[in-house]
């Protein structure tokens, strides 16, 4: 007996090497799966978005000297409007910062008044390690802060930046931070309040702007940047 010869199966159906050609996907049904999955997906990972308010206590000296009057202010605060994106293990968060410090003159010539404004956009990204109780997730937190200044500017119409007598990029600021957090879940939304404490990695300097004027002496704004800081924040969320 002459045996048969492989690839003369009935099942073959005739087809080129024996396989049964199949049809790749539609791409409606590749949709149709990622829009199942990604769901599973960032609940395994914990993402979350949100965004709520914050203060930084950190001293901010502005001290400004007009007509050769010196009038000074510390700013003890600034504001900062945060939206932040985070897994279990990390947190980004991206803020929009503000500090204006003001004073009224140690004089009776209210020329020597001033404010100063200090704005820029922060970017902390940091480590947490979450731990549940129930409906409420607690984590310690530490991780780095960069403050990238956009203006500098005071009451008189005056761009600082462009006086400075040191590089603008002076006025930008490095944070190591560490703190706590709490999520409090209500269903897949959450509250989080969350406190940091933080120091500058490097010695902080005064910076100098003078201003233009038509008389000597010129009159100039010394800010000194603080080197702590304690933040704490109000955040709301959600957890996908």
């Amino acid at each position: 007996m002459t045996p048969a010869r492989r690839g003369n199966r009935p099942w073959d159906g005739g087809t080129r090497g024996g396989r049964q050609a199949v049809k790749p996907p539609s791409r409606l049904g590749v949709l149709v799966v990622l829009c199942c999955l990604l769901p599973r997906g960032a609940g395994a990972l914990g993402l979350s978005y949100g965004g709520g308010l914050g203060l930084n206590f950190s001293p901010v000296t502005f001290t400004g000297t007009y007509s050769s009057i010196i009038s000074q202010v510390t700013s003890q605060a600034s504001s900062t409007t945060v939206q932040f994106f985070d897994a279990t293990y990390a947190l980004l968060q991206v803020g929009y910062v503000i500090n204006r410090g003001s004073t009224e003159p140690g004089s009776t010539s209210s020329a020597t008044a001033f404010a100063a404004v200090l704005t820029g956009i922060s970017v902390e990204v940091s480590l947490k390690l979450p731990v549940r109780l129930g409906p409420v997730e607690i984590f310690p937190i530490a991780g780095v802060e960069y403050v990238l200044n956009l203006t500098y500017t005071d009451d008189k119409g005056h761009n600082l930046r462009d006086v400075l007598a040191a590089p603008g990029r002076s006025l930008d600021e490095l944070w190591l931070k560490g703190g706590i957090g709490v999520d409090i879940f209500l269903g897949g939304l959450f509250v989080r309040p969350m406190v940091m404490a933080g120091f500058k990695p490097y010695a902080v300097q005064a910076v100098d702007a003078t201003l233009p004027t038509s008389t000597p002496p010129p009159d100039t704004i010394n800010l000194a940047l603080g080197s702590w800081t304690i933040d704490a924040c109000i955040l709301f969320g959600y957890r996908f």
